[in-house]
C-alpha cells in the first residue's frame, strides 16, 4: 500500500516527505514530482508533508476504485470527497480491498481537496494532463471594499468548486492587561521582547526564531523588521509565508528601549559564533550562545502561564494583532500582507466572521464578564 517515508537531502541534511509503492520500492512518480515541486518553491516542510499524506489517501482511494488518476473529474473528485468525509481508509486484508468507517473533520477533508487540487495544477501546467475543473475563478469584494466594485481591478480567487463547511471556531484574543501581565512576568529582556514583537507584528513562531540580527537592523530608524525565507537556520526555523516587512504600529518606542536593553547587556559575546546571527539566542546552560529553538520558546510559555495563570501561546498573540488591525480598519488586504497570507481569501475566512458576529470591543468585553 502506498505510504508516506522520509528522507534526508545529501546537501542540506534536512528530512523530507516521499511518497513510495512498497510492492515496487518505487516512489510513486506523480506525487513525487509534485512534492519535489513544491519543496523547490520553498513551501513549508509542514505543508509539504500534509500534501505527502493527503495525497496518499487519494492514492489509495484510486487503487480501491481501480481508476487512473489522470481520468478523474468533478464527479469523481466529488465522489471521493463524500468517502474521504466519512473517514473512508483502504486496508488491505489479504487480496482483497475494503474501506473502513471512521469519520473524518471537514478541515481534514479540506486539506485534502487543496492537496488534490495543487496536484493536478501542478501537472497541467507541465503539459501531463488537459486542465480540470476542480476550481473557479470569482472577485471578492470585502466590506471595506464594496464601494469599488466595477472600478478598481481586482485579481479573481481562484476557489474549489468542492468545499465542506467548517465549523468557524475561533481562538480568541488576548486582553491588553494580560498581554503586559505576561510581558511583566518575563524576567530576561529577550523573553519580554518576545512577547512584545509578538503582540505588535503578528508574526509565526518560526518566523520569530528565524530571525536575524541583520533582519532587525532598521528597527532604531524605521520601525520595521524583515521576514526573511531561510533554510539553513541552526534552530531549523522557517518562515512560513512571504517574505516582507513588517512595520512595529503598536508599542514601538517599548520595543525599541527592549531591544536596545536585550542586546546590550544580556546579548552573549560567543552568540556570534554560536549563533548563527540569530536574534533569539540561549542566555543560560551549556547552549549559550546557541540559537533558541520552539522546544525552549514553549517552555517559556509554560512557565508565563505557571506565573500568572494566563495559557497563551505564539499563535494566540497572532490572531489577537489581526483582529486589533481589523477592528482599527485597517484595509483586508494590508492586513494579509502583513500576517504573510499567500491569498486574501485566506485573511477573510480566518478573521472576518469576527468582525461580522461583534466588534473586537464587544468580544473583549466579554471575555471580562
Amino acid at each position: 500500500m502506498t505510504k508516506v517515508e522520509w528522507a534526508i537531502s545529501p546537501h542540506t541534511e534536512s528530512r523530507f516527505s516521499c511518497v513510495f509503492d512498497p510492492e515496487t520500492c518505487l516512489p510513486v512518480e506523480p506525487i513525487q514530482r509534485f512534492l519535489n515541486y513544491c519543496r523547490k518553491r520553498q513551501l513549508a516542510p509542514n505543508t509539504v508533508s500534509t500534501y505527502a499524506y493527503r495525497l496518499v489517501d487519494f492514492w489509495r482511494w484510486l487503487e480501491s476504485k481501480s481508476l487512473n488518476w489522470y481520468d478523474i473529474g468533478l464527479n469523481q473528485l466529488a465522489d471521493f470527497v463524500n468517502w474521504y468525509l466519512l473517514g473512508g481508509e483502504v486496508e488491505e486484508s489479504g487480496e482483497n480491498v475494503r474501506e473502513i468507517v471512521a469519520k473524518r473533520s471537514p478541515r481534514t477533508v479540506n486539506q485534502a481537496v487543496t492537496a488534490i487540487q495543487e496536484f493536478y495544477t501542478y501537472h497541467t501546467i507541465e503539459g501531463r494532463i488537459e486542465e480540470k475543473h476542480f476550481t473557479l475563478l470569482a472577485h471578492g469584494w470585502g466590506k471595506r471594499g464594496a464601494f469599488l466594485r466595477g472600478i478598481a481591478k481586482s485579481n479573481p480567487d481562484r476557489r474549489k468548486r468542492i468545499k465542506i463547511k467548517e465549523p468557524k471556531l475561533f481562538s480568541g484574543c488576548l486582553l491588553d492587561e494580560e498581554v503586559a501581565t505576561l510581558a511583566n512576568a518575563c524576567t530576561t529582556y529577550r523573553d519580554r521582547l518576545i512577547i512584545m514583537l509578538l503582540r505588535s507584528t503578528g508574526v509565526r513562531r518560526g518566523e520569530l526564531l528565524g530571525l536575524h540580527l541583520e533582519d532587525v537592523k532598521d528597527l532604531d530608524f524605521s520601525g520595521r523588521i524583515r521576514i526573511v525565507r531561510r533554510e539553513d537556520n541552526p534552530n531549523r526555523a522557517m518562515a512560513k509565508g512571504r517574505e516582507r516587512e513588517i512595520p512595529i504600529i503598536y508599542h514601538r518606542s517599548a520595543i525599541q528601549e527592549t531591544f536596545h536593553a536585550y542586546l546590550l547587556e544580556e546579548y552573549p559575546p560567543q552568540a556570534e559564533t554560536l549563533g548563527g546571527g540569530m536574534l533569539f539566542v540561549n542566555l543560560s546552560s551549556k547552549w549559550v550562545g546557541q540559537a533558541m529553538s520552539l522546544v525552549r520558546l514553549n517552555k517559556l510559555f509554560d512557565q508565563l502561564h505557571k506565573r500568572t495563570g494566563i495559557k497563551a501561546h505564539p499563535h494566540l498573540f497572532r490572531h489577537t494583532f489581526a483582529t486589533r488591525m481589523l477592528q482599527d480598519n485597517y484595509l483586508d488586504q494590508y492586513v494579509q500582507q502583513l500576517l504573510g497570507h499567500r491569498s486574501i481569501a485566506t485573511t477573510k475566512d480566518i478573521y472576518s466572521h469576527v468582525l461580522n458576529e461583534m466588534t473586537l470591543d464587544q468580544y473583549l468585553r466579554e471575555e471580562e464578564n
